[in-house]
């Protein structure tokens, strides 16, 4: 690989990936970016080619121009339940010359590939409730059989391509040595890439800021029932996106507000860019009215929306596969993809110890 550019690169397909990869790359003790043009001075870049639901050429494409970034090190992130254009984005680096190791595990979060059957909490993933995600419907659990429908077949044959299995962190880690060793592009989940990055890092990593100012602005965005249970857990007064003023009112208060799309909304891709748009709007309204220290968005097209394409530090992860990331003024920025957590998510999170906007850390 050439020397000029990052020590790591991660490209993903959204922006909640993106920042999770990002997260767990600052918990080892990297220096963080969330940039648009990766340098020579980043430590660790992670780029989003927002390609999670765009046309399979489209995806190609941007994943070539992604990869074409010099870097020291690379990863791909895919989603961990088999969404989106991730067999595609295998055939791009595959077109480019790479060899691809894909590893679809991530046991913290739940999810492991054994057999090369990919398992979300012990249940094949296409039999759960992701497979029948109705903009992600999933066909199969088996990796294999996605990038064989993406014109991988030759490459799966030759071994240019492999689906590695691993069902905990020791196994995980030695498919993710397996890929260095070889040469092989990690195109995997959370989880995944920062087991390929502990073997670019030697000693343990400094402890990082990750504590909260407070009051919070919570946003959400995902229609996965999971994230609406997390927002219900939170006990707070959830306000419809006419009520902006009332989120305004609560947090020059001193109290977390809570601004969520209704839970009905549109499916398609048009509707959920519109609601998205809109609730990013709202969201930076309420942010400039009341001087709230920290954000907390929840799904990935409410995170494209919100942020962007500010340039963010990334902090580490404050639970798992939810990062901390911070603006050039100072604003903290939690993010948290639609399916990711438990129910008591985050509840757990705003009961983290916590600064005030004056300073200091309260309980």
């Amino acid at each position: 690989m050439p020397a000029a550019g990052p020590t790591l690169l991660v490209a993903a397909d959204d922006r909640t990936g993106a920042l999770e990869a990002g997260g767990a790359c600052a918990d080892l003790g990297f220096r963080t970016r969330f940039v648009r043009q990766p340098g020579p001075e980043d430590d660790c870049a992670v780029l989003d080619l927002a390609s999670r639901h765009v046309p399979a050429a489209e995806a190609r494409r941007r994943t070539m121009l992604a990869h074409r970034h010099r870097a020291r090190h690379r990863c791909h992130k895919m989603d961990s339940v088999l969404r989106g254009n991730w067999p595609h984005e295998v055939a791009a680096l595959l077109a480019g010359g790479r060899r691809v190791g894909v590893l679809a595990s991530f046991p913290d979060a739940g999810r492991r590939c054994d057999g090369g059957v990919v398992f979300v909490h012990d249940v094949p993933v296409a039999e759960g409730p992701f497979g029948k995600d109705p903009r992600n419907p999933l066909l199969s659990s088996r990796p294999a059989e996605h990038l064989v429908a993406a014109g991988c077949q030759g490459a799966l044959v030759r071994g240019d391509v492999v689906v590695l299995d691993a069902n905990d962190n020791t196994e995980l880690a030695a498919a993710a040595r397996r890929c260095r060793d070889e040469d092989r592009t990690l195109v995997g989940t959370t989880g995944a890439a920062a087991a390929f990055a502990a073997n670019l890092r030697s000693g343990p990593p400094e402890p990082g800021d990750l504590a909260l100012p407070r009051p919070a602005l919570i946003v959400c965005g995902s229609l996965h029932p999971l994230s609406r249970d997390q927002i219900a857990a939170l006990e707070l007064p959830v306000l419809a996106l006419d009520a902006a003023s009332d989120a305004v009112a609560r947090l020059r208060r001193g109290c977390d507000a809570v601004l969520a799309t209704p839970a009905a909304a549109g499916i398609d891709d048009r509707a959920a860019r519109n609601m998205a748009e809109r609730i990013a709007a709202l969201a930076w309204q309420v942010l400039d009215a009341s001087s709230a220290p920290t954000l907390v968005i929840v799904g990935g097209d409410t995170a494209e929306a919100v942020l962007g394409t500010r340039t963010l530090r990334v902090h580490g992860s404050v639970d798992t596969a939810v990062p901390l990331c911070e603006t050039a003024d100072g604003l903290r920025i939690v993010t948290k993809g639609g399916g990711i957590g438990d129910p008591r998510t985050l509840a757990r999170l705003l009961r983290r110890p916590r600064r005030s906007q004056e300073g200091g850390t309260t309980a």
